[in-house]
């Protein structure tokens, strides 16, 4: 589940979106507009499930803005856990909801 690729081929791209239902910002749950990496691409990111997260496209835009920041759990792979950092300095842990058809 991983490519060379800056963009996700589709099939990855459904697997992010089955993944994570809604935007990954934990107060958001808009719909997913953008899978975007958690470490970037040009940071040395891969384009992999365990380094993309979907996101809404103010979401997506926001994280991009200065003083946040998207940190993925070592342990558990960023498509696992992902530690948001807002400009005030508050910490937010995002995981995606259990898998479609699973008791929670």
């Amino acid at each position: 589940m991983e490519t060379t690729a800056r963009t996700a081929p589709k099939t990855l791209s459904r697997f992010v979106d089955i993944r994570d239902q809604v935007c990954r910002t934990p107060w958001c749950d808009a719909t997913i507009a953008h899978r975007d990496h958690v470490v970037p691409h040009t940071g040395g990111g891969t384009t992999s499930q365990t380094n993309l997260q979907g996101l809404c496209q103010a979401c997506n835009y926001t994280k991009a803005s200065p003083g946040w920041t998207h940190h993925p759990d070592p342990d558990l792979g960023a498509g696992h856990l992902v530690t948001i950092t807002t400009p005030t300095g508050h910490n937010y842990a995002s995981r995606p909801p259990p898998p479609p058809g699973t008791a929670a």
